[in-house]
């Protein structure tokens, strides 16, 4: 509330040192203001704006108070038009936003900036001493801003009791789960079993979720912390229950609209650069203008993706390979079109036709997409009391990279959160996987205020030039 009452001195404070008149500014119109300020945090609330422990450092987070706070404007706006009592200058609003908007992500990071790392530091057991729970004790070790102190590991192998794993010790068995908790004042207990875990735990988990205790598996507090999902600790089921199906009808439709828009006004914008483009590519090197491949999309269909071309024309019988860093195909144009980014603006076209999205997973050639999805046999340790050490059996039949073929329930984009958060990424199956953590990300959290953040990333990191 103080935040949007500040912002009318500080934009009265600039307009005067503008030398610009301050007529618009509301004088005596206490009741607008105040419905004003009810529907901006009413907006706010609705937006999850009010949790403490969000972390406002975050561009995902920026861009939701950028979002609501802009809605909120809109709707504000709406709500004292039509009242002649009630009117304000729709520069007043406008102006007011942009400085409500700016004060309020100053202060919100700063609060985050000062409070997080120590004074809201949430105390966590880790339920789990393997391999699940050490790497989600590394992963907040790496983020000590975090907000989050693990005190210890909980397992149920009495070898480990009184250990030290990466600094932190083992407590105790699941039975002093509830005592443990109590005496070291835990606020967030993480489940690292990604086993099946024993009726008697789930019991103990059950009773503690009803006792103002937070209890979260380990993927999605990784997930959290990291940004990406953690595929060596998932399953199918694990996507499926945890959102990945849900159906996001008007997000869909928004999107769709603000697809076609954004595209239009981008080919609009480039119209002018693209001759001049053509001209460079034609002068630069032999071979066509534009680079035409087919790439999988929504659904597994493949399509035709059109960019500029910024290699040398590949030889006929020449094998699939990757693009890679100094890549000796790359031409001096093209070198300059993939810096800026230019090359990808032919895409548009593919926006238009409903191929593509301007955001989401990277467009992959189709041949490494099969290759991607081709079922291998997982093996696994014998299990029978006979079965020597070392002895392998087959498990079953999975990708040869695991979950690939998710990243076809949405439509491939220009830029995505895979792209923005891994844009130095290499060409392999490896990076292929970890471009696939973040990808999955994005389709479990796919939302208006995610696209926002995808979008402020790739300004700037078109700015700076990252990436291949």
């Amino acid at each position: 509330m103080a935040v949007f009452f500040a912002a009318i001195p500080v934009l009265l404070l600039w307009h005067l040192h503008l030398g610009q008149s301050p007529q618009f500014f509301p004088a005596g119109r206490k009741i607008t203001l105040l419905i004003l300020l009810s529907v901006n945090l009413l907006v706010i609330y609705v937006s999850d704006l009010y949790d403490k422990y969000k972390d406002y450092r975050n561009i995902e987070n920026i861009s939701r108070i950028i979002f609501a706070v802009w809605v909120g404007m809109v709707l504000g706006g709406l709500a004292i038009r039509f009242t002649k009592d009630l009117y304000l200058d729709p520069n007043f609003i406008e102006w007011h936003a942009l400085c409500f908007s700016g004060l309020l992500i100053f202060w919100r990071y700063l609060f985050s900036a000062l409070a997080l790392p120590q004074r809201l530091r949430r105390r966590m057991l880790i339920v789990g001493a393997g391999d699940s729970g050490q790497r989600i004790l590394q992963t907040i070790q790496e983020r000590p801003n975090s907000g989050l102190e693990p005190i210890g590991f909980v397992d149920d192998d009495p070898q480990k009791v009184g250990q030290r794993l990466k600094g932190i010790a083992v407590l105790g068995t699941s039975d002093t789960l509830t005592e443990l908790i109590r005496r070291y004042n835990i606020e967030i207990v993480v489940v690292a079993i990604i086993r099946e875990k024993s009726p008697k735990l789930l019991k103990t988990l059950s009773h503690l979720s009803f006792n103002h205790c937070e209890l979260v598996d380990m993927p999605t507090m990784y997930e959290h912390l990291a940004k990406k999902i953690p595929l060596d600790y998932i399953s199918d089921n694990w996507l499926f229950l945890h959102s990945i199906y849900r159906s996001k009808y008007y997000y869909r439709h928004v999107k769709r609209l603000m697809d076609l828009a954004l595209a239009a006004a981008g080919l609009l914008l480039a119209a002018p650069l693209l001759p001049c483009i053509a001209l460079a590519i034609k002068l630069d090197s032999p071979g066509t203008v534009f680079f035409r491949q087919q790439r999988q999309g929504q659904t597994g269909k493949s399509f035709s993706i059109f960019k500029f071309r910024t290699m040398r024309d590949a030889a006929p019988d020449q094998e699939p390979q990757w693009a890679v860093k100094g890549d000796p195909r790359i031409t001096r144009v093209g070198w300059f079109l993939r810096k800026a980014r230019l090359d990808e603006v032919p895409q548009l076209i593919n926006v238009l036709k409903g191929e593509m999205s301007l955001i989401g997973p990277r467009a992959e050639w189709d041949v490494f997409a099969q290759m991607s999805l081709q079922e291998e046999t997982r093996w696994r340790p014998g299990r029978r009391a006979g079965d020597p050490p070392g002895f392998m059996v087959p498990a079953g039949e999975v990708e040869r990279v695991p979950f690939y073929g998710f990243r076809s329930v949405v439509k491939p984009g220009i830029t995505g959160w895979a792209q923005v958060q891994f844009p130095m990424a290499g060409s392999s199956f490896e990076d292929l996987q970890e471009k696939l953590a973040y990808d999955l990300y994005y389709i479990k959290n796919i939302s208006l205020f995610l696209d926002l953040a995808i979008l402020l990333k790739t300004i700037r990191i078109v700015l700076i030039g990252r990436g291949k």
